[in-house]
């Protein structure tokens, strides 16, 4: 895949990055050891686990989240939006710890006829995602905000036709022969902000428990328009002192690095955990470009269904600062006209970076 300015400057974020200071501990509600390293995580979605090629056929993302910060100023990288948050009132109360997050990703899509090559006017555009992105997360032990920009590319600047090739080939599949419809070239930038909470609170992390993650959140870009409203269910042994399972949207929330909290309360414990969890999220749409069509040209576009869901049940593993995580996704229609909902996998896994 020929190189793009995002992945040099995603590598240097990465390489170059310093561990902040950790945040104060002025409330009961703040973990005692805040986490000394970053956390990189890989996100991996793709249409092949629910046996289709079509739609919201693949998307991949990777993060990396800065250790704990007691400004987001205090990392250099933030420049300049850093000093820019911290100056925002709500980001700003000391109990908070914060964390700088990178991104950089890729979302494909396709309509269900991939063999066709002329157009197909009544199935969703072909299209792709390039992205890089900058992350803001304000969190203590029960509740988490999260701002993200993410700036990229839609259209064929965003590389979806040859990243398909390229895995078809390696499969040995027949290769969609319908790209030359995509969506136009057009720069992509979505704003996205998301509080989540967690409830019950638990002051020691350890053995079984269950607790329940309602998340609200909205994005404001030409990539999308949307209002979110879901939550979590999980169950388990050593649950992780994170926020939760998502997959990868316009403009997803980061992970956020795991509790130093959680490695105190479990002294006595193994390090290892394990849960199973069930996740719903309704979205309201105003805008969609990868339905919509692009903003400034005319294009290829659908009729968009106004309100749109996933429902979601998977399986994550955990040890120390480690987590894997699968989830099967299913999705609702998400424009008239479409044969039936989607169904997809998601695999996420987290490492100290």
């Amino acid at each position: 895949m020929p190189r793009h300015p995002a992945h040099c400057l995603f590598l240097s974020f990465v390489l170059a990055a310093e561990p902040g200071s950790a945040a104060e501990n002025t409330s009961a509600t703040v973990r005692p050891d805040p986490l000394d390293h970053g956390t990189l995580s890989i996100y991996f979605e793709n249409d092949l686990f629910g046996g289709t090629d079509q739609h919201y056929t693949n998307g991949v993302r990777l993060s990396w989240t800065s250790p704990d910060l007691k400004k987001f100023s205090d990392s250099r990288f933030a420049w300049p939006f850093g000093s820019l948050v911290d100056d925002i009132p709500w980001t700003s109360h000391a109990p908070y710890q914060r964390n700088v997050a990178f991104v950089l990703g890729q979302n494909m899509y396709t309509p269900a006829d991939i063999q066709a090559t002329e157009l197909i006017e009544d199935d969703r555009p072909y299209a792709g995602w390039l992205y890089t992105g900058l992350g803001f997360v304000w969190k203590n032990a029960t509740v988490r905000n999260s701002l993200t920009l993410n700036i990229g590319m839609v259209g064929p600047s965003a590389y979806a036709k040859e990243t398909q090739d390229l895995v078809h080939d390696l499969r040995g599949i027949p290769k969609a022969q319908g790209w030359n419809n995509q969506l136009h070239d057009e720069l992509g930038v979505v704003l996205g902000y998301q509080r989540t909470w967690r409830w019950p609170w638990h002051a020691r992390r350890s053995g079984w428990d269950w607790e329940t993650l309602p998340f609200a959140g909205a994005n404001l870009g030409n990539v999308s328009i949307a209002a979110s409203l879901g939550g979590e269910f999980r169950l388990g042994y050593n649950l992780p002192d994170d926020f939760g399972t998502e997959t990868i949207g316009p403009a997803a929330t980061t992970t956020t690095p795991v509790e130093g909290s959680q490695r105190a309360a479990r002294g006595r414990w193994t390090n290892f955990g394990t849960h199973i969890f069930m996740r719903a999220e309704g979205r309201a749409i105003g805008h969609d470009i990868f339905l919509d069509g692009n903003t400034f040209h005319d294009s290829h576009s659908v009729d968009k269904l106004p309100f749109t869901a996933d429902l979601s049940a998977g399986l994550s593993l955990n040890y120390k600062d480690v987590k894997l995580t699968y989830a099967y996704v299913y999705r609702t229609e998400e424009f008239r006209g479409q044969d039936g909902g989607q169904s997809f996998g998601s695999l996420t896994l987290s490492i100290p970076f």
